[in-house]
């Protein structure tokens, strides 16, 4: 925990941020000053950053693709490397034209927690329709009230991704992204992972790792389009067993590498008219 200098200098730079957003250097430009209360919550939200809590958990949100998402209470807190995600998914859907009788772009988000992925699409693709799923009651809470304040319009609803029947009953989509729970329960994590984020959002079965994957191929199958696109962010000693698992039509899948050089996702991309 606060192990590095830019790390510090990060998380600092977070809590004044809570106080005032308008940025460090234009702030000293403007010689602002903090009033008593201002200062007490400083260093309230400063005591809860040295006991081992997460600085976004402290604040009650953070910052994704240029969204501030909120992700107080029970919901996994996005990371930077599920701001790739998007990029690679946005970059698979580049090529995807209008269907027939001019209908938009249609894409699901499989367990989308505070809703990052999803409204950041919708933010960043508005004539698309974006629907998101999610079996926690806590996480579509906190996902709606993110797309309330953004005013960004997202469909959400409470479902289980491993219920395969049930995503079929969504329709067809033009793509897909997910960042799906893909840690094995006896792999173990840091105490400041394990003690405030969701542990639904996070692990699966040891015996069957790639459970979600296997349910998202499945759904796949049925319901993304001629030249649609698949994107599932994953552990990255599990990526080459994903993308061997996604075998579909002829599909192309292939692993996709963060910008720290782990392979953190794979990409499926059905063929068909692009």
């Amino acid at each position: 925990m606060l192990d590095t200098p830019r790390e510090r200098e990060a998380i600092a730079n977070r809590l004044m941020a809570d106080l005032d957003d308008r940025g460090r250097i234009l702030l000293e430009a403007l010689d602002r000053r903090y009033d008593e209360g201002e200062l007490t919550r400083l260093g309230l939200h400063l005591d809860r950053v040295l006991s081992g809590e997460p600085v976004q958990r402290v604040l009650g949100w953070t910052e994704f693709r240029g969204l501030r998402i909120g992700c107080a209470g029970d919901v996994l807190i996005p990371r930077p490397e599920t701001e790739e995600v998007v990029g690679w998914f946005l970059d698979g859907m580049s090529g995807m034209a209008h269907q027939a009788e001019n209908r938009p772009i249609r894409v699901l988000d499989v367990g989308t927690g505070s809703g990052c992925m999803a409204l950041t699409l919708k933010r960043e693709r508005p004539d698309w329709e974006v629907v998101a799923i999610d079996l926690s009651p806590a996480a579509l809470e906190q996902a709606r009230a993110n797309a309330a304040e953004l005013g960004l319009d997202v469909e959400f609803r409470q479902m289980d991704a491993l219920d395969t029947q049930a995503l079929a009953a969504l329709g067809p989509f033009h793509g897909a992204v997910s960042n799906p729970p893909y840690i094995p329960r006896s792999e173990g994590l840091d105490a400041h992972v394990v003690d405030h984020e969701p542990m639904m959002a996070l692990f699966v079965p040891d015996n069957d790792p790639l459970c979600f994957y296997k349910a998202l191929l499945d759904w796949a199958s049925g319901s993304l389009a001629p030249g649609g696109c698949l994107v599932a962010e994953c552990h990255q000693a599990l990526a080459r067993e994903v993308a061997d698992c996604w075998q579909l039509d002829g599909a192309f899948s292939e692993c996709l590498t963060d910008l720290q050089g782990a392979e953190r996702a794979v990409r499926l991309l059905r063929p068909g008219c692009r």
